[in-house]
């Protein structure tokens, strides 16, 4: 493939996609657009609205990068596609910027969404708009495409071509009346205008000869608006290269630590705990890039790393009773304890250990100490971790006071915190709720024990009403079934079968007040206070320490 022109036809470049002319760099983001959205660009084109520029860069001979073709048949439900080094065109185009919009196009006219093909209904009326768009696109399969005879698959147009519009629709279409026939003739002759005559797609070149740094510099810039990317996917590209198979690794590691869709960790995440187990410092510092050493130690080490993020998986949901993403309120929290399993022998946590990483996490999460300069904090931890003179022991008493020293609060558990992270409380008490986001009535919803509607009718304090004390975790079909009644009298929920609490349940369910129910409120809330201190193991640290 010669030079590339500035401006060029859609056909042509689509056509160019399926010849791999073009591929994309290892660091572009998956394709991730829905099919509204590629309707949407079709007729975006159709009415002339401008869709911005594409930038591209043809890497020097002697410049070997991690590429991947464009995908032809996309299923949502696939997994990210691996790098393939070889190219049937010696040097193809790199696209920096414009993924999303291209990949679109060549599915549109060469591919399948989901083993769907994309059809355009060429009666559209531009008149009258359906759905926000004034010509209709849509994905179907060849037996819903049949059902109505004005679907025309987007490459069956193009090869109509102008000069034969007119008799096409005639034999095609012959039962409709003279005004749609013209209104078809009109949509087939824009369409081969918009796709395949005029020059649509304005195409910018970076230099070949452009430090390959620079190179990556243009793309994040250019990539900030769209599909942000990150230092750590340019990272990963450069691990990819110098070891081809650590990227299949990677992808397999992300889908075994988010299980059926219970977490949502990345690559990211995986890049930052190795910086930070690798000694190499959590910030994403370009200097990296080229880091021999780290990618050497990546390679020689990645078993244990996985190991280590294995059995910090385990912990998460044995041992700290989180169980899905709603109540894992920072990734970055786990860091440090896949720091310290990582110098564990075989990555595994030694005995009396395990209540020192829950205190610390769960503190991390109440004491929000990593909504800010992160980096920096994980650096400090890594440091005590990996300079305490008990390498088995997690030094839990030196990183809660510095945590206290950064965040200028105290390292204890506060009655406070019971209301400002109920989410978190509730997950405790009722000792670790799964959720399945995915199917509908799965869902968690924070549930009133007395429903806040008859309480609020009794003129009771929405402090009072709200309180941790009169609040539990329910799956949503539940939750819809019971009603705003008065609770039965051998309803569920934590401290039911304590026997005052349960005296106080009963008083305030004869006799709804506010007295009878700040006393339940009250009552419970200082059980479940008990039980999350006991959980996170207070009165242990203060006596060992």
């Amino acid at each position: 493939m010669g030079k590339v022109k500035p401006t060029q036809r859609i056909n042509d470049v689509v056509q160019d996609i399926k010849d791999d002319h073009y591929r994309l760099p290892s660091i572009q983001r998956s394709f991730v657009w829905q099919p509204d959205r590629i309707c949407k660009l079709m007729d975006s084109l159709m009415s002339d609205y401008p869709i911005g520029s594409f930038l591209i860069w043809k890497p020097p001979d002697n410049k070997r990068v991690r590429t991947r073709k464009f995908i032809q048949d996309y299923l949502s439900t696939g997994t990210r596609p691996i790098s393939a080094e070889e190219s049937n065109e010696p040097h193809p185009y790199l696209i920096l910027d414009g993924q999303q919009r291209l990949q679109s196009l060549f599915i549109g006219f060469f591919g399948n969404y989901d083993s769907k093909q994309l059809y355009f209904k060429t009666d559209s009326n531009p008149i009258e708009e359906q759905d926000h768009l004034r010509y209709q696109f849509q994905f179907l399969s060849a037996e819903e495409a049949s059902e109505d005879i004005h679907w025309l698959k987007l490459k069956e147009i193009i090869e109509v071509g102008i000069p034969k519009i007119s008799g096409f629709v005639d034999s095609h279409f012959g039962t409709d009346s003279d005004e749609v026939k013209e209104r078809i003739k009109e949509n087939l002759g824009k369409f081969i205008q918009v796709f395949n005559i005029e020059e649509r797609l304005p195409i910018q070149d970076v230099k070949e000869d452009l430090p390959y740094n620079d190179v990556l510099e243009v793309f994040v810039r250019v990539n900030s608006g769209g599909m942000v990317l990150s230092k750590s996917d340019l990272v990963f590209s450069t691990v990819v290269l110098s070891i081809p198979d650590m990227e299949r690794k990677f992808i397999e590691l992300v889908d075994e630590l988010n299980g059926g869709g219970e977490f949502d960790f990345d690559i990211d995440f995986i890049i930052k705990a190795s910086f930070v187990s690798f000694g190499k410092g959590a910030k994403y510092d370009t200097d990296k890039l080229e880091d021999e050493e780290y990618t050497r130690k990546l390679k020689n080490e990645f078993g244990s790393l996985r190991n280590a993020l294995l059995s910090t998986m385990e912990f998460l949901k044995t041992d700290a009773k989180i169980l899905s993403k709603r109540f894992l309120k920072s990734d970055l929290s786990l860091i440090p304890i896949v720091d310290f399993i990582y110098r564990q022998p075989h990555q595994q946590l030694t005995e009396g250990q395990a209540w020192k990483l829950r205190q610390h996490l769960y503190m991390s999460f109440f004491m929000r100490f990593y909504s800010y300069g992160a980096d920096g904090k994980l650096d400090v931890t890594h440091k005590y971790i990996s300079e305490y003179e008990k390498p088995n022991v997690f030094p839990v008493r030196r990183i809660s006071k510095y945590m206290s020293e950064r965040t200028k609060l105290s390292y204890a558990l506060g009655k406070t915190m019971l209301s400002n992270d109920l989410d978190l409380i509730l997950n405790i008490i009722q000792g670790g709720v799964a959720e399945i986001p995915q199917k509908r009535g799965w869902s968690l919803e924070r549930d009133h024990i007395f429903p806040s509607s008859v309480l609020e009718d009794k003129g009771i304090p929405y402090e009072l009403i709200n309180s941790v004390g009169n609040m539990r975790l329910i799956n949503k079909t539940r939750n819809i079934l019971k009603s705003d009644k008065i609770p039965a009298a051998d309803v569920e929920f934590f401290g039911s079968g304590d026997a005052e609490l349960h005296k106080l349940f009963l008083a305030a369910r004869k006799d709804l007040n506010e007295a009878n129910f700040n006393r339940f409120a009250v009552g419970r809330e200082g059980l479940i206070f008990d039980k999350v201190k006991d959980f996170l193991r207070f009165d242990e640290l203060d006596a060992k320490h």
